[in-house]
């Protein structure tokens, strides 16, 4: 029976105990930490996520503990503005956007490979070595490849 009124006791007639599901609507983008910090070692107590900027702290917080169980003691945002671009005469912006700062109760060590950007020679990661021609020495002048498999100047 639904309690006649508009207090708390016609709300809590309208949730009943075990039967009311909660599903989080929320988007919540784990920013990686930076290779250069080896929190897959140390461990880290602040994790960084992006979202939506109408998501607030409280949402976030009972998010992580209520549906993924993650102890949160402390939750800091900040809003940002997106971009603003052009491309030739037309004018557009990113979206914006909420960074929020949790807080764990206990550390969390993060997978091995999961990084930002990946050291040069840091092969034991699975990564790659990046060359880059500017920044591998003078490049030599086009016409001199040509004219050498010509095998006369090319003036």
């Amino acid at each position: 029976a639904v309690a006649a009124g508009r207090g708390a006791a016609f709300w809590q007639s309208l949730v009943r105990p075990g039967r009311a599901v909660y599903f989080p609507n929320i988007d919540l983008r784990l920013v990686p930490p930076n290779a250069e910090t080896n929190a897959h070692e140390s461990g880290m107590d602040v994790v960084t996520f992006i979202t939506k900027p109408a998501v607030t702290k409280v949402d976030v917080k009972e998010t992580l503990e209520k549906v993924y169980g993650i102890g949160v003691s402390r939750v800091h945002t900040v809003n940002y503005e997106g971009k603003k671009k052009r491309r030739g005469n037309y004018f557009y912006h990113r979206p914006d956007y909420k960074k929020v700062y949790v807080q764990l109760r206990e550390r969390w060590y993060p997978p091995k490979g999961f990084a930002v950007t990946a050291l040069d020679g840091d092969v034991d990661k699975g990564h790659k070595v990046k060359k880059s021609p500017v920044k591998s020495g003078p490049k030599a002048y086009w016409l001199q490849n040509v004219a050498e498999r010509k095998g006369g100047d090319a003036e």
